[in-house]
């Protein structure tokens, strides 16, 4: 008897050691884990489209070149439409400074709490000692003044803009390389994991996959019609309410939606700033917070936990708790990818015994039908 004690105690350290070892290799090794898990989820996505191209007698290469062009270029399509929309925002900037001097002035004036009363008179104080620095002083030797040439100033901001989107965009390019490359040798790689992972032989493990495939499929794909019911609708009342670039603070809404639970308001403080920039009262920022208050409460209390609870078939209890572990390892890639890897990880603990405590705490299933198992 204190034989099999003491086995049960080795079995339960090394279980317990295997699962911090694992953690920490997620930990230190997020630069490369995090483009191979993006490109996963892209071939998850994409790999229906490839078997389709290719039983209309399409061969396999070109069914993937085709499907990567079109994947793809959708991205680079919608990338290059809110950066065009951001650089027309950023150039009429400039026109709503006057807006905002005169707030901050009646801020100021009008016995506002003291955090905000000393952020305007911060702001007025640089502006004096700007001002000081900068007059000639009797006595002094005068300030030489240099003329910069514009060309110069644009080629170095220029410089800057390309130097932070280096990484950015490798890590895209590492992407986009692993995608392809998956979906050219799918199959192989599909037969290789489920005889990695499989313990009930191919069929099962084959039927595993399917099902988590076919969860996040469904996921992402009623994801994406509540985000579009919920950017589309946000979009046309910006536009009648009359924030600048309506239809960049939409397409941003539906995009981050996809970022669970921060996401849509990281896309509403932006439309929140210019309400409070562009008008010289305060009517356009109480419209715009009521429009994002009014549908984030309908889609996150009425849409979204149908969605989550029976599409994924996690509770949400586990999805809020896989997103603050998978935040912490990768920070907000982590955020974006928690949803599918927790669903593959819950599908996946239904049919491989030692990973069955991941289908026992994350399931939405009623705890009665893991019993006797």
């Amino acid at each position: 008897m204190p034989k099999n004690d003491d086995s049960g105690q080795i079995s339960r350290f090394v279980t317990l050691a295997s699962c911090f070892l694992v953690i920490a290799m997620l930990r230190f090794a997020k630069d490369i884990l995090i483009p191979i898990a993006l490109a996963a989820l892209l071939a998850f996505l994409l790999s229906p489209v490839v078997v389709r191209l290719t039983r209309r007698g399409i061969h396999r290469t070109l069914s993937v070149v085709i499907a990567s062009i079109l994947a793809f270029g959708v991205f680079a399509g919608v990338g290059w439409i809110v950066a065009s929309q951001t650089l027309n925002v950023v150039q009429q900037l400039p026109l709503y400074v006057q807006n905002i001097e005169g707030k901050i002035a009646k801020l100021s004036r009008t016995g506002t709490p003291t955090a905000l009363s000393q952020a305007a008179g911060m702001v007025e104080k640089i502006e004096k000692d700007f001002k000081t620095s900068t007059a000639d002083k009797p006595g002094s030797a005068p300030i030489p003044v240099e003329v910069e040439q514009a060309g110069s100033s644009v080629f170095e901001m220029s410089r800057l803009i390309l130097l932070s989107l280096l990484g950015p965009l490798g890590t895209a390019g590492i992407v986009v390389v692993f995608t392809v490359a998956m979906l050219l040798q799918w199959e192989d790689l599909r037969a290789r994991l489920i005889k990695m992972t499989n313990t009930g032989g191919l069929h099962i493990g084959s039927e595993a996959l399917d099902d988590a495939a076919h969860r996040v499929l469904a996921y992402l794909s009623m994801q994406l019609v509540v985000n579009a019911s919920y950017g589309i609708p946000v979009g046309l009342g910006l536009y009648f309410i009359g924030i600048p670039n309506a239809l960049l603070w939409g397409l941003l809404s539906i995009l981050l939606r996809f970022i669970p639970y921060i996401g849509i308001w990281i896309a509403a403080a932006f439309p929140i700033g210019l309400a409070v920039a562009v008008d010289p009262g305060w009517t356009r920022l109480v419209w715009t917070l009521g429009l994002f208050a009014v549908f984030e409460a309908v889609t996150a209390n009425v849409i979204e936990v149908w969605v989550y609870g029976l599409r994924t078939g996690v509770s949400s209890l586990g999805l809020m708790v896989a997103a603050v572990f998978w935040t912490w390892l990768w920070g907000p890639a982590g955020l974006l990818l928690s949803v599918p890897l927790t669903v593959c990880l819950m599908v996946l603990g239904k049919e491989i015994p030692r990973l069955k405590i991941f289908s026992m705490l994350l399931s939405s299933e009623p705890s009665r039908t893991f019993s006797g198992k």
